[in-house]
Formats: C-alpha cells, sequence, structure tokens
C-alpha cells in the first residue's frame, strides 16, 4: 500500500494523542473540568513570560474577546491583512466593527505602506498575522501603531514558537493571540489561547471568559473521534477506503468541521463560543512537550525545499531564517493543475489561501471584502500552493515532492 502525503488532515496527532483520546473516550466525566486547563494557562504564561493567559474553545474566540477586552464595537474599524480567513472577519464584525482590509507584501504578510493609507479617525485596532509562521513587519507595523495610538492583537494562530530580534512573536502588542486548531502548530483539534501585561485588559478577559459556558458533551466527543479515526483514515486514503470513511465520519456528524456553514456566511453557531474542555487541555498538555521538535523538524523540511527546488517557474517563499515554516508555501501557475499531478503520485499538497479571504465558498459580501480592494493578496491566492512540512514529512517524503515541483510544466 502506497503512502499518502499529506499538508494538512491533522498533521500534528501523535500515537500518545490517540491513546489520551482512547482512554478519555470512556471517562466523559473528565471532559469538561479538571486540571489540564490551569496546566496550559500556565505554561503559556511561563513559556511567553506573560503575567496573565487564558484558554477558549478556540482561536476565532480568543480573537474576538481580545478585539472587546480593547473596547472594539459598533462604528469602530479594525485592520487587518487579506488572504486570511473568514473566521477572522466574523471575530471582527460579531462585535458590531467594521473590517478594513490591508494589503499583503510578497512574503503574505500586512504591508506597512497600505496599513498607513487605510488608517482613519475610526481604526481602533491592528490585527498583525504571522502568516505560515514567519514574522510580519513588526518594526514597521508597531511604529506606525504608536504613532496613530492604535492597539495591536498579534494573531499567531501559524507562529507558536517563531521569533522576531530573538523575541517570541505574540510579546510585540497588547494581546498575544494563539490557535491549537486541527492543522496549526501544536493541535488539540479545537482551542484557543491569549497572553498579555495589561492588567486592565487582564481584568475584562477574564470577565469574559467567566461567563462562557462549558463545552457541550457531543461536541467534545467528536474532538476526541477526530484524533482516534484521523490516523485510520489517513493510512488506508491510498486505497480510497480511507477518503470514504473520514467523508463519511464527516456526513454523520461523527467528526466535526473546521469552519460550519453558518460560519462562512457570517452567522454564530449555536454551540460556541464556550470554554476549552479539560479533554482537550489534556491532548495539548502532550502536543505542547513536542513543540521545539515539531518546529525544528519543519525548519529542516522547508530547508530542504528551499535549497533543492531548482525550477524557475516557480517562485519560492524568500527565506527567513525566523519563520517556523508551518507550511512551504510557492507561488505557481495554475496551482490546481499542479494539485491534480501531485494527487496522482499520493501527494495532497495544501490550499491556504486560494482567495483573498478564504475558504473560496464563503459569503465575501458578509466578510466585509469587495474584489479589488487588495490587488496582491488577490494574485497570491491565485498561485499558492502549499508544501508540507509537518512531523510526518520524511526527507524521502520531501525529496518526492521537490522531483515533483522541478518537473512541474517542463
Amino acid at each position: 500500500m502506497c503512502k499518502t502525503i499529506f499538508t494538512g488532515f491533522g498533521p500534528n496527532i501523535t500515537d500518545q494523542d490517540v491513546r489520551n483520546a482512547w482512554s478519555l473516550s470512556f471517562t466523559p466525566w473528565k471532559w469538561k473540568k479538571g486540571n489540564f486547563v490551569l496546566e496550559i494557562e500556565n505554561w503559556l504564561k511561563e513559556y511567553f513570560e506573560s503575567k496573565f493567559s487564558f484558554t477558549f474553545d478556540s482561536g476565532r474566540t480568543a480573537l474576538h474577546y481580545s478585539l472587546k477586552a480593547l473596547g472594539v464595537g459598533d462604528g469602530d474599524e479594525v485592520l487587518v491583512q487579506s488572504y486570511t480567513c473568514m473566521v477572522v472577519s466574523n471575530a471582527i464584525v460579531w462585535t458590531g466593527a467594521k473590517p478594513v482590509y490591508v494589503d499583503v507584501e510578497n512574503n503574505f504578510n500586512m504591508d506597512a505602506d497600505d496599513l498607513s493609507k487605510k488608517i482613519t479617525q475610526k481604526t481602533k485596532v491592528i490585527i498583525i498575522q504571522h502568516t505560515f509562521g514567519t514574522p510580519a513587519n513588526l518594526d514597521g507595523i508597531t511604529k506606525i501603531a504608536k504613532e496613530r495610538n492604535l492597539k495591536i492583537i498579534e494573531d499567531c494562530a501559524h507562529s507558536l514558537g517563531a521569533k522576531y530580534n530573538e523575541k517570541l512573536l505574540g510579546n510585540f502588542g497588547d494581546i498575544g493571540m494563539f490557535s491549537f486548531g486541527s492543522d496549526k502548530v501544536i493541535s488539540c483539534v479545537r482551542g484557543g489561547g491569549l497572553i498579555t501585561n495589561d492588567d486592565d485588559i487582564a481584568k475584562r478577559l477574564k470577565d469574559f471568559q467567566s461567563r462562557l459556558p462549558d463545552s457541550r458533551l457531543w461536541k467534545i466527543k467528536q474532538h476526541l473521534l477526530h484524533i482516534i479515526f484521523f490516523p485510520i483514515g489517513k493510512k488506508l486514503y491510498s486505497i480510497k477506503v480511507g477518503k470514504w470513511f473520514l467523508g463519511l465520519t464527516r456526513k454523520l456528524n461523527i467528526t466535526a468541521s473546521i469552519i460550519y456553514q453558518p460560519e462562512k456566511k457570517g452567522k454564530q453557531v449555536l454551540f460556541y463560543p464556550s470554554l476549552l474542555p479539560n479533554a482537550l487541555a489534556k491532548i495539548l498538555s502532550n502536543q505542547i512537550k513536542n513543540l521545539k521538535n515539531f518546529n525544528t523538524h519543519r525548519q529542516k523540511i522547508a530547508q530542504l525545499y528551499n535549497e533543492k527546488i531548482t525550477n524557475t517557474k516557480i517562485i519560492k517563499p524568500v527565506w527567513n531564517n525566523d519563520s517556523i515554516w508551518l507550511r512551504y508555501t510557492i507561488l505557481v501557475d495554475n496551482p490546481n493543475k499542479l494539485h491534480r499531478q501531485a494527487k496522482k503520485q499520493n501527494i495532497i499538497l495544501g490550499t491556504w489561501y486560494n482567495s483573498a479571504i478564504a475558504p473560496c465558498d464563503i459569503d465575501l459580501e458578509k466578510s466585509g471584502y469587495k474584489p479589488g480592494d487588495c490587488p496582491n493578496a488577490e494574485r497570491l491566492a491565485s498561485l499558492s500552493i502549499n508544501l508540507p512540512t509537518n512531523k510526518n514529512i520524511t526527507e524521502a517524503d520531501a525529496e518526492k515532492i521537490i522531483t515533483l515541483i522541478n518537473k512541474y510544466g517542463s
């Protein structure tokens, strides 16, 4: 049976995670409450040397309450880069504020020059996204924020463990936000965290957190089954049984969606926001032990791509020693064609982001984005395709991908 190489599909799941999920499946009284949430919050404080930390059911919930803690509300504007996800747009819109989209540089991060042009009297907060684990232009953006008296949220969903000038990302703004979703740096299927050093902000975040309900038992069960079922489906994927199996678990609502249909239309779902459940925090407690090794591996695989991809028709990302390379994103004419060719060789390449606001089937009007707002982001989205760097990618896998890329278009 030929191995299928995946870019996503729960890339961080370890054997210990599966054992933990199995054990937890039979002890539902441990799902909601326990000591593991406090362990994660303490770890965040220690790792980032931060005064305060908080956890939530997801990064999108954490981002929403970050905005509320900074006083964002009706009539305000929040500057956020394009080449991002609808859940970021929703987090802003649900406060009553308006997202204003800033174009990106060729490294997929916010363009400071375009940022300056889009600040108005209504602007209150800048969300700085470090796309694919590569630091944004923090010197330029933070200088602008300081000059205009704007608050900063660092969206570190892709960049946990990455640094800028020897300082961990997440420490450059008023709030640092992290996601522990299924395809993120470390993951427990769904979860999010915040850090801050500001006493007043922390007080407001604590108040918001204290009012949230526990995650519903059936949602927790879905996430635990995701951890159990995805390795099975991936193992059988090359003989099509795995694809059918994973599709069936989703169709039967056995496992959860990454983004739900109402969210794609700018609406909230009934079962979130909520607290991070103890069961998923236990999964995450194992993941944090692997953080350094995961990121070192990603950097090693990215270095192979950087050194050995020689196809002149491919545009490689500018190398950055500080990036953790959550994914290695290249630009290519007709990325869908490359995706299809790779699939014939059992290589599933990634499609973050194939539209200025992803996924491509959202109600774009509800996101507040208008075609033409950010032309470079739209251009990059039309050319982008991700190469995998996760722990399951061996050097031999990387060489197979490199050979495919070097032959593309020849």
